[in-house]
């Protein structure tokens, strides 16, 4: 199967930079601070994620596209109003938005990159705006064919719309694309539901959820991409 791959798309955040759960917790954090709230900040990005789903729909598999500094003021202000704060979303949602255009690449990305550049066409799908995502990109001199953000397909993983708008942009067929995310929700199921084939990244080691698909490949790191794909 993995013979047929012709390409190689990569989720951003938690895949290629180094932003995850714990970097949003501190962030969480951060804004709390400046805005003078005595909160957990813990208990804030899990009210954070909860209003996502006032915002977007309760639907997991097919959420309903909103650009992020938008989402992110809403939840922010709905979060802080259920721990009993008032707050400025407008603030939260551009400090965050700072912070992953700021993130920083894994070490061994521009490696594998430029290892896989010589066999395969390169692209990156990420849940994002387009301003933070291309900024993050560009910060860490990270150059792809293709980059297709939620905001430019209008549509968010697990969607298998925003798949669909990769494709197109290849032009190339669905058994060609292999995708590299480290979520089994958004990541996995997505890919899954739109026909592309994916690699599940597991740094962690942790168990895949049961009720998730199994992925095509699971890799512990990004290098071992460069040994599981077929050389050409």
């Amino acid at each position: 199967m993995l013979d047929s791959i012709r390409a190689v798309a990569f989720d951003c955040y938690g895949t290629i930079i180094r932003f995850t759960t714990s970097d949003f917790i501190r962030t969480m954090a951060e804004i709390a601070r400046a805005q003078g709230l005595e909160v957990d900040s813990e208990a804030l990005w899990d009210r954070f994620v909860k209003a996502a789903f006032v915002f977007r729909g309760e639907n997991v598999a097919k959420p309903i596209y909103r650009r992020y500094d938008e989402a992110w003021a809403f939840q922010f202000e709905r979060a802080t109003r259920d721990l009993g704060f008032e707050s400025d979303g407008g603030l939260a949602a551009l400090r965050l938005k700072e912070k992953l255009s700021e993130a920083e690449a894994y070490a061994e990305v521009a490696e594998v990159v430029e290892a896989l550049r010589s066999r395969y066409r390169l692209a990156v799908l990420s849940n994002a705006d387009d301003d933070f995502l291309h900024a993050c990109l560009a910060r860490n001199g990270l150059q792809f064919e293709v980059v297709v953000s939620s905001e430019v397909a209008q549509a968010l993983k697990p969607d298998p719309a925003i798949f669909a708008y990769l494709v197109g942009v290849l032009d190339l067929e669905r058994h060609q694309i292999l995708y590299v995310g480290d979520s089994p929700m958004p990541d996995i199921v997505g890919a899954r539901q739109a026909g592309v084939l994916v690699a599940w990244l597991n740094r962690a080691g942790r168990p895949l959820p049961e009720d998730m698909p199994e992925p095509d490949l699971q890799v512990d790191s990004l290098r071992d991409l460069l040994a599981a794909l077929p050389s050409r």
